[in-house]
């Protein structure tokens, strides 16, 4: 139960600030790391439920006249499950490569689909995407350790211990 409620936080926190930031006119990515944290400590049932309604919920909130925010945010849970399963690394700053990745996956499909595939929209959506790349590489360590911070106050499992976990589970099978 304390997780349902922590990931509920979590994603109605995000959803809240991407539409007040989007009513301002800047376009930020905060449900993206969300999504990618769900996944990869609790599973890809708690990451595709967190992106199936957080992005639905953003996409009503945007007024978004197709839906495609939820189906770019299944992206990245499996993008979270091939980076517990494939990357060796456990090191934080390593969380810069999938910070970098996480805009190409979550923003710019969505922004050439609205812009309706036409060049102007895709070298809009691709410089958009560079810049949130960039920010997000540097931001999204940040963001992993307050989420495991705030989830070992509430003796959740964390990022950190994701990986000795899953070997665990397979030394045990």
């Amino acid at each position: 139960m304390t997780r349902f409620c922590y990931l509920f936080l979590f994603t109605f926190a995000a959803v809240f600030g991407e539409v007040l930031a989007e009513s301002f006119g800047v376009r930020i990515m905060l449900l993206a790391p969300v999504v990618f944290y769900a996944a990869y400590v609790f599973g890809s049932a708690s990451g595709t439920a967190v992106a199936f309604f957080g992005g639905c919920v953003l996409d009503f909130c945007l007024g978004a006249t197709n839906p495609w925010t939820a189906f770019f945010l299944l992206l990245i849970v499996a993008f979270a499950i091939i980076w517990l399963h494939q990357t060796e690394a456990d090191s934080l700053s390593l969380l810069i490569v999938p910070g970098a990745i996480l805009p190409f996956l979550a923003q710019f499909p969505p922004a050439v689909i609205q812009g309706g595939f036409r060049w102007e929209s895709i070298l809009d959506a691709g410089a958009d995407a560079v810049i949130a790349a960039i920010l997000s590489a540097l931001l999204f360590p940040v963001a992993i350790m307050v989420l495991d911070w705030i989830g070992a106050g509430l003796s959740l499992e964390l990022f950190a211990d994701t990986r000795e976990r899953l070997r665990s589970r397979q030394r045990r099978n």
